[in-house]
C-alpha cells in the first residue's frame, strides 16, 4: 500500500508537470456572467486561444496569435473559467478565449459612441440592446460645424425624417381600415378618379408600392400648403399599369390625401391628433408653412477625402412640403422612438394591427421593408445631400437602432451603417 501510494504521488506529479509544460490550467470555477469589454493588450501573454483554460500553449492560439486581428476592438464576454480566461464573442462569432487581464470592461453606451467615431458618422442615434428599458442615445460630430453646434437628440437639433415618415402615414391608414372607414381593397378612384387606372389601384397596392404609380421630384419656389402639394403631385405622377414593386413617394402622398378626404380633416391634423400630440413628440415639426425655425435644423455635409464638413447645405423646406405623408417632417431619434413603440403597444396600433400593416406586401408594406423574417427596417434620404434617416429592428424592437445622419459614414453606405448600429445593439 505504501509503494502504491508513493507511485501514485509520482504519477500525479508527472501529470502536474506535464500539464504545466503544455499550458494546462485546471478549472477552479466557472462564471456565466456576461459583460462588454475592449481588447486593450496585444502580447503573447494575452493571446486568444481556441480552448481557453484547457490548453493555453502556442499550438492552441488562434490566427489572432498576438491579438493583432482585434486591436482595441469591442467584444462580448460570454463566460469566464478559473476566474482568469474569458470566452469572447465578436458580433455574432465566438473567437476564442483570452486572459481577462488583456480586457477592459466597457459600457454599451461606450461601444455605440465608439462605433459612430470609428466610421466618422456625423449625427444622432438611439439604440435598444434589450427592449425599451435598455436604451442609449449617442451623438457624434456637428449639426453646424461653423457654429460648433453638436449633434443631439434632445430637441435642440432637428433632422429631416424623410421616408421614415411613411410608417406614420401607413399607421393612420391602418387605423382607418381597422375602424371600417377604409379597406385594403378600397379603390383609389373613390378619392382620386382623375388618376389614370385608379379603378384598378387599391389601397393595399399603394401601401406595398405595387400600384404602378410613379412621380418626378420637385423643389417648388416656396413652401406649399398640403392641398397645393396634392395638386402638384397629381400633375407630376405617372400611372404605368405595372403592378409590381416600385418605390415611389406618390403612393404615400396620395394616401395622405385619402386620410384627409376620408376624415374630412387635414392630414397634418390627423398626424398631430393621432400620433404627435398623443405620444408627446414635442420635438417634431411638420413642414406645411414657413413658421419653422431653420436655425435648429442640422446642416447637410459632405466629406472631401479626409476633410469633414465640406459643402454645407440647408434642407429645402419647399422640397419637403411637396411630399406630405412621405417626408415633410423634422424630428429627433428620441421622438421617433416614441412612435416606433406606439406602433405596437396600443398607443397608435395594437400588435395585431401592426402585423396587419406589415402584411400587405412581400417587399415593402405600410412604411417598412419586410423582406427579412423577424426584422423590419426603412431608410430615408434626399438625393444630393448628406441627410439620411434609418430604422432597423427586430419586430418587437428588442434590438433596435434609429440613426439620423447629416454626413455619410466613412467606408460604409448610410444604410449599412444603420445596420451596423443594429448589430451593435444585438450583440453587445
Amino acid at each position: 500500500m505504501i509503494l502504491f501510494f508513493f507511485c501514485g504521488m509520482l504519477f500525479a506529479g508527472s501529470i502536474a508537470i506535464h500539464g504545466l509544460m503544455d499550458g494546462y490550467n485546471p478549472i477552479l470555477k466557472t462564471s456565466n456572467k456576461r459583460y462588454d469589454a475592449q481588447i486593450v493588450k496585444r502580447s503573447n501573454a494575452y493571446s486568444i486561444y481556441r480552448f481557453g483554460p484547457y490548453f493555453t500553449s502556442s499550438s492552441t492560439r488562434t490566427a489572432d496569435s498576438n491579438g493583432n486581428k482585434y486591436p482595441n476592438d469591442y467584444v462580448r464576454v460570454m463566460q469566464t473559467k478559473t476566474g482568469t480566461y474569458a470566452k469572447l464573442r465578436y458580433f455574432n462569432q465566438n473567437i476564442g478565449w483570452m486572459n481577462v487581464k488583456g480586457l477592459k470592461p466597457v459600457s454599451f453606451s461606450q461601444i455605440a459612441a465608439a462605433t459612430m467615431k470609428q466610421y466618422d458618422v456625423s449625427g444622432s442615434a438611439i439604440l435598444a440592446s434589450a427592449g425599451s428599458k435598455h436604451t442609449v442615445t449617442v451623438n457624434n460630430g456637428f449639426a453646424n460645424a461653423a457654429k460648433k453646434t453638436a449633434n443631439s437628440s434632445d430637441g435642440t437639433v432637428l433632422y429631416p425624417l424623410a421616408s421614415l415618415q411613411k410608417a406614420m402615414t401607413g399607421a393612420i391608414i391602418q387605423q382607418l381600415i381597422s375602424s371600417g372607414n377604409l379597406s385594403a381593397g378600397t379603390k383609389l378612384s373613390r378619392y382620386y378618379p382623375q388618376v389614370k387606372g385608379s379603378s384598378n389601384i387599391t389601397i393595399q397596392q399603394m401601401l406595398s408600392m405595387s400600384s404602378g404609380l410613379d412621380n418626378n421630384d420637385t423643389t417648388p419656389a416656396k413652401v406649399m400648403t398640403e392641398n397645393q402639394a396634392y395638386t402638384s403631385m397629381l400633375k407630376r405622377l405617372e400611372s404605368t399599369g405595372k403592378m409590381t414593386y416600385d418605390y415611389s413617394d406618390v403612393n404615400y402622398v396620395l394616401l395622405a390625401g385619402i386620410i384627409a378626404k376620408a376624415t374630412k380633416q387635414s392630414y397634418v391634423s390627423n398626424l398631430k391628433t393621432r400620433i404627435i400630440n398623443k405620444l408627446g413628440m414635442k420635438n417634431t415639426k411638420v413642414v406645411d408653412s414657413n413658421n419653422i425655425d431653420t436655425s435648429s435644423i442640422a446642416l447637410s455635409y459632405s466629406r472631401k477625402a479626409t476633410t469633414d464638413y465640406t459643402s454645407p447645405q440647408s434642407v429645402s423646406l419647399p422640397r419637403l412640403s411637396a411630399i406630405p405623408g412621405a417626408g415633410n417632417m423634422l424630428t429627433t431619434p428620441s421622438d421617433y422612438y416614441k412612435f416606433i413603440l406606439g406602433l405596437q403597444n396600443g398607443s397608435v396600433l395594437t400588435a395585431k394591427q401592426y402585423q396587419q400593416l406589415l402584411s400587405y406586401g412581400t417587399v415593402y408594406s405600410g412604411g417598412m421593408y419586410v423582406t427579412q423574417n423577424g426584422v423590419k427596417y426603412n431608410n430615408g434620404s434626399f438625393g444630393g445631400q448628406g441627410y439620411h434617416s434609418g430604422y432597423f429592428a427586430t419586430t418587437g424592437n428588442y434590438h433596435m437602432a434609429i440613426v439620423f445622419e447629416n454626413q455619410d459614414p466613412l467606408g460604409l453606405t448610410p444604410k449599412d451603417f444603420v445596420k451596423k448600429m443594429y448589430q451593435v445593439a444585438t450583440y453587445y
